[in-house]
């Protein structure tokens, strides 16, 4: 039937508009298609490394070699030892472990198992570096060659402090080499490192008992691992994300379609009732109107799934390359790829179905006179509007009659807006967290961590160093735990702040982080009830001040109270801050760190990518919305524009008239979207970090704000732009002519 070519033909004259819709829902479709297939391989992939490689459940470090057997027997886990050693040299940390057989055994990828003289590489390491198998790496002064890249099932995340927010694999790297060589370039290895596999009972058992006999220096179950947790964290994130945002421009493309459909119907009142007139039936002209949400399903949803598909690849291999988790298997999830074609069929054919329904309970007398078209030309008579001038007046009328389209503009803007704020704030958050936290409250450049608490007598501070004490707990009726230090009531290293920029000062009561608080819902004066992670004991503790530090999961009070209430001698102390490199010996120390400002801040670097993607996503959402709207409107009140211009109003007062109603509609959006947007982070972050050992204020910063801002401005001004042309482009004759006709 020659009615079929009716939509098509449409389409084609309207093409800019009904182009931007199908954007839209390729969209939703790729942003479904893209996230869901690439997290589905990371996923996969993640779950048969961490079991075919036999990931642990646990390790711990102690100053004495332990009797394996007797714990086997008497706890029923399964224990290896990996010799471990760090090596500082020019800038860079290697951590050197010996190659496992049965726990956190290696993958290795573009080379062979290592012997004696060859060491593996990290990936983030090895192509950080630039090296190449068979190049050679000098540790110690020993030239090693590197035989391959290693991949470990406890280090998918490499950090080199459990504190450290990203990787930096130009200065932090994992090496693996034969116990031999180990034993021969460290002859004396200052701890000793276990692996667990297996289900524990009574975790706080084996852990005492451990530190009865073999002095436990640090224990770590899997779900406190951040080298673990923050993969499975930021793997959630994504999985949590995808349909949401989906969704969302799904929903507005709906929406759009309802009212482009509704529109064509208006203005197709006398040839429909004409094709009812010659025979058509209901059933027919339905079916060719529902052609129009059909054409734009599948044109956007194919070319989405297509664009989503072909871009998951390297969005996987983003994610692999960030975590250092190696592809074992090529995954095909045809399941999301369904669910990303049919998922926009639902709500676009819903959409075009209730924009025809009603008017096809019309009669045929009724579609030829056009009643509803005459209905819908008439703008709302409100008093309220009288007061201010013609153009001003006539502005708020069509923004009150176009309400529905307003309010999904403003929407859509506030959608961008908390998109884009996140990007933005998440560098910033970072970068100021950095600079706060290792700048302004904490002063030390070195951190020491000894292998044993006591008063080291063979160790002379000087003025530029101070010792402290720390102890882990647990956090009673949460999976959380705290580091609790215990540091000079004097102390230069450290300065703690509360939310006003009053210093802290340090005395016998116990301070807690911001993040922390917020977490677990604490106000000062109130008690913490927590246990030891190695001997059991309980204690509660008063939070007697909130400090005002955007990174962690800890505590502070003065060392002498510290040492008094957790039970160690007056003057002893486990590690040491200062600002000057101390000449200590390697069988004395267990961990030290360095330089950690340079080091996360020059890693913050690598979430630009990750910015510009969001903001760029955001930038195209906000400008297909604006224009998609503001064509519409400008489609619809042709007659007035025409009839406007012929009573000698300028393009710029027809404008304003027609269309300036949005400046309101995106002003508010973005007023409203700044607020949601701190409270869309905070739920995010809250949900994410609710039972891991890390905690971090994302706070939107004035920068991000103005950023935002102007990108978006910018958007809206170009669609403006784009919107305006159009408008100039109606000529009073031609809606002469469309009337005579």
């Amino acid at each position: 039937m020659l009615i079929k070519k009716i939509p098509l033909r449409v389409m084609q004259r309207e093409f800019l508009q009904f182009f931007s819709i199908i954007m839209l829902v390729a969209i939703a479709s790729m942003t479904y298609t893209l996230f869901a297939v690439s997290m589905e391989d990371i996923d996969v992939n993640y779950k048969m490394f961490i079991k075919d490689y036999v990931q642990e459940d646990g390790y711990f470090i102690t100053s004495q070699n332990i009797d394996e057997k007797l714990l086997k027997e008497k706890f029923g886990v399964e224990l290896e030892e990996r010799l471990f050693y760090e090596v500082q040299e020019n800038g860079i940390t290697l951590r050197i472990f010996s190659i496992s057989d049965r726990i956190n055994k290696p993958y290795i990828e573009a080379g062979k198992k290592p012997q004696d003289g060859e060491v593996l590489l990290d990936p983030s390491f090895f192509k950080a570096h630039q090296y190449h198998t068979n190049d050679s790496i000098t540790i110690l002064n020993k030239k090693f060659t590197v035989s391959g890249i290693g991949y470990l099932p406890d280090y998918i995340y490499i950090i080199k402090n459990d504190q450290d927010i990203l990787p930096d694999p130009k200065h932090f790297g994992v090496v693996l080499m034969t116990e031999n060589d180990m034993k021969k370039l460290f002859p004396a290895l200052p701890v000793h490192y276990y692996s667990y596999k297996g289900r524990l009972n009574n975790i706080e058992d084996f852990k005492s008992f451990i530190n009865s006999n073999w002095h436990l220096l640090k224990f770590v179950e899997k779900s406190e691992n951040p080298r673990i947790i923050y993969t499975e964290m930021k793997l959630e994130n994504a999985k949590r994300m995808t349909l949401p945002l989906s969704l969302f421009i799904i929903l507005v493309s709906s929406f759009i379609l309802f009212i482009v459909m509704r529109r064509i119907i208006n203005t197709m009142h006398a040839e429909i009732g004409t094709l009812y007139s010659m025979g058509y039936t209901q059933k027919d002209v339905f079916r060719v109107f529902m052609r129009f949400p059909l054409y734009i399903w599948l044109t956007g949803s194919i070319l989405g799934i297509l664009l989503g598909y072909f871009e998951a690849y390297p969005l996987s291999e983003f994610y692999r390359s960030y975590f250092t988790l190696p592809k074992l298997k090529n995954v095909l999830p045809w399941q999301h790829i369904f669910v990303a074609l049919a998922l926009p069929a639902v709500f676009i054919f819903i959409s075009g179905y209730l924009a025809l329904k009603n008017f096809f309970k019309l009669t045929i007398v009724q579609m030829l006179h056009g009643v509803d078209e005459i209905k819908f030309g008439k703008l709302p008579g409100i008093k309220f509007f009288d007061r201010f001038e013609f153009q001003t007046k006539i502005m708020l009328k069509y923004g009150y009659r176009h309400f529905p389209r307003e309010l999904v503009l403003a929407v859509g803007i506030i959608f961008s807006t908390i998109l884009m704020m996140y990007g933005m704030t998440a560098k910033d958050s970072i970068v100021v967290a950095i600079e706060r936290t290792y700048e302004k409250n904490f002063k030390y450049e070195y951190l020491y961590l000894l292998n044993s608490v006591s008063t080291h007598p063979e160790i002379k501070l000087t003025n530029q160093a101070e010792p402290y004490n720390v102890m882990s707990f647990d956090i009673e009726g949460r999976k959380l735990s705290i580091m609790i230090y215990g540091i000079k009531k004097d102390s230069q290293m450290i300065k703690l702040y509360d939310n006003k920029s009053n210093e802290i000062p340090i005395s016998n009561k116990l301070v807690i982080s911001r993040p922390l608080a917020n977490k677990l819902g604490l106000k000062e004066g109130d008690k913490i009830h927590i246990k030891s992670k190695f001997t059991d004991k309980k204690y509660t503790l008063k939070v007697y001040k909130i400090a005002d530090l955007p990174v962690g999961n800890s505590g502070y009070m003065d060392l002498e109270s510290f040492n008094k209430i957790f039970g160690y001698s007056r003057e002893e102390y486990i590690g040491i801050f200062s600002k000057e490199k101390l000449s200590l010996s390697n069988n004395l120390i267990f961990e030290s760190y360095s330089k950690l400002v340079n080091t996360i801040k020059a890693s913050a670097g690598d979430l630009s990518k990750t910015i510009e993607v969001m903001a760029l996503v955001a930038a195209i959402l906000a400008l297909l919305i604006v224009y998609v709207l503001s064509t519409l409107t400008v489609n619809e009140t042709k007659k007035n524009i025409g009839i406007l211009k012929m009573l000698g109003y300028r393009e710029g007062s027809i404008f304003k008239m027609m269309l300036g109603f949005n400046n309101f509609s995106f002003l508010a959006g973005f007023i409203i979207g700044v607020p949601l947007s701190k409270i869309t982070m905070d739920s995010l972050m809250n949900a994410a970090t609710k039972d891991i050992d890390f905690a971090m204020m994302l706070d939107v910063s004035t920068k991000s704000i103005f950023s935002t801002f102007a990108v978006l401005f910018f958007v809206f001004v170009v669609s403006r732009f784009l919107v305006r042309r159009k408008m100039a482009k109606v000529m009073p004759v031609e809606i002469l002519r469309e009337q005579v006709d």
